[in-house]
């Protein structure tokens, strides 16, 4: 057995003891957020709109944090090829080949001046499906692959269980996941769909609303807003399915308001948001640029991510089995691609704004979901863009910055400074693991620096121990 088996083999009968007395009286609810393409600049950046500060997000005040590695087989692969190394083997890899934290740092850039090379970060990097897969699995794959495995030389790989599929399989819970953008798109599909492209979005619908795979589904890609995502001919099979209560976006109609008609209206049917615009997400909230005063406009059609989250979440708290949820703030990413800095200011603080709506309801009394049967984390599965700013420049809450420049990477400035997009694609920096409920620091603790001791680093694939622990599997 290799080393880093033998090892992840440990961590993981470690973190089983640690989650002993997970029983059926106390059913498990799992609730991870994921900020795709949410490196920490971003977090900053978001922060700052909001707070004029740099850690005003609602999962800077958890308990636990962490960094975690985001590589993938090829990432791997491309930096062992650099380094006249052998290619990824899952019994003898090498895991500073995926993120060498000895040269760019145990902590991502501002926190650390290592991590600002940017030849190495955008070298070579993961994709969502991937890395949405590594959490969902615990398995490392190809790029482009939802819950397939990694090809290989007589191998084209196979399908990969999920942590959702093997709760609902072991323990009966129920399954949701809610995202900003399509709903077939790879992060959410990650977790209840296996394809071996990311790109099969037919196929993924199908999976995702022929299948009774989950409880709710909720995001875009209606296709009366955006064609290629989702079919005509398969909406009205949907309409029709005696398997979901639809809610669709509708012109003048609050979609919240719509998402919470079908909960009502759904018995024991599954919950399904179909909503969207000319992208297929559900249009971000603007940023204003008002200083000493934060807002957004937004469009009410769609529902927010907030209301999406807690909707789902309030619709499976009654599962004798618990239930798991994944909530996509998918935005930031498209945003960062775009070197949009607005755009992504907004998605970020609406992925905040969710973060302490779900703090909040599982605050609530008179139901049996609290802090002790619950565990949320909240990460990201890549960063994207790299922005670049000063760590010292004002920033005061409220203010916009301005786009400078005509093409990729654009930089953009305010009063106090500047912004500057490194890449238009993905980077292979740190991101965020955050993560709060009366067990989860014990859990995830087990799991920090296994691969480089010394350090604050997971990797995302320990997100899916760390899940898995919690439920007592």
């Amino acid at each position: 057995m290799g080393k880093w088996l033998a090892l992840a083999l440990a961590s993981t009968l470690l973190i089983a003891a640690c989650a002993g007395g997970q029983g059926s009286a106390n059913a498990p609810h799992v609730i991870l957020f994921i900020g795709d393409g949410m490196g920490y600049g971003s977090e900053v950046l978001a922060s700052r709109y909001l707070h004029g500060s740099d850690t005003g997000l609602a999962w800077r005040g958890f308990p636990f944090q962490a960094w975690a590695t985001t590589w993938d087989v090829d990432t791997y692969n491309a930096h062992a090829q650099a380094a006249g190394r052998a290619a990824y083997d899952e019994a003898t890899f090498d895991p500073s080949l995926g993120y060498d934290s000895g040269l760019y740092g145990a902590e991502p850039w501002p926190l650390s001046a290592a991590a600002d090379d940017i030849v190495h970060l955008n070298s070579a990097a993961t994709d969502s499906a991937a890395s949405a897969t590594a959490m969902a699995t615990g398995r490392k794959t190809d790029v482009g692959k939802i819950a397939w495995s990694r090809s290989g030389p007589s191998s084209p790989g196979g399908p990969l269980q999920t942590i959702a599929e093997l709760m609902r399989g072991r323990l009966g819970s129920q399954v949701g996941v809610v995202t900003t953008v399509p709903f077939d798109h790879a992060t959410p599909a990650a977790f209840v769909a296996h394809v071996s492209a990311r790109s099969s979005y037919a196929d993924i619908a199908s999976q995702m609303t022929t299948v009774p795979r989950s409880d709710v589904v909720a995001g875009g890609g209606h296709p009366a807003w955006c064609a290629g995502y989702f079919g005509t001919a398969e909406l009205g099979t949907l309409r029709s399915s005696p398997l979901w209560s639809l809610a669709e976006r509708q012109a003048g109609v609050d979609g919240g308001l719509s998402l919470g008609a079908a909960a009502t209206a759904a018995g024991d049917k599954g919950l399904f948001g179909l909503f969207g615009g000319a992208d297929g997400s559900l249009e971000t909230p603007v940023p204003a640029n008002a200083p000493g005063s934060p807002f957004f406009t937004r469009n009410t059609e769609n529902p927010s991510l907030p209301g999406m989250t807690v909707t789902a979440a309030r619709r499976m708290s009654t599962a004798p089995g618990g239930f798991f949820l994944m909530a996509e703030q998918g935005d930031i990413d498209w945003a960062n691609h775009a070197n949009d800095l607005p755009r992504m200011i907004g998605a970020v603080c609406s992925l905040d704004e969710a973060v302490r709506a779900i703090e909040a309801w599982v605050d609530e009394p008179g139901d049996d979901v609290d802090w002790g049967n619950t565990i949320l984390i909240v990460t990201a599965d890549h960063a994207t863009g790299i922005p670049r700013f000063s760590s010292s420049a004002s920033f005061a809450a409220g203010e916009v910055p301005v786009r400078t420049g005509s093409a990729i990477p654009y930089s953009w400035t305010y009063a106090g400074g500047s912004v500057s997009y490194t890449t238009g694609g993905h980077g292979n920096e740190l991101v965020t693991v955050a993560a709060r409920g009366d067990r989860a620091s014990q859990i995830l603790e087990a799991l920090v620096g296994k691969e480089r001791p010394g350090t604050r680093i997971l990797d995302d694939t320990d997100i899916y121990l760390a899940m898995r622990a919690f439920a007592g599997m």
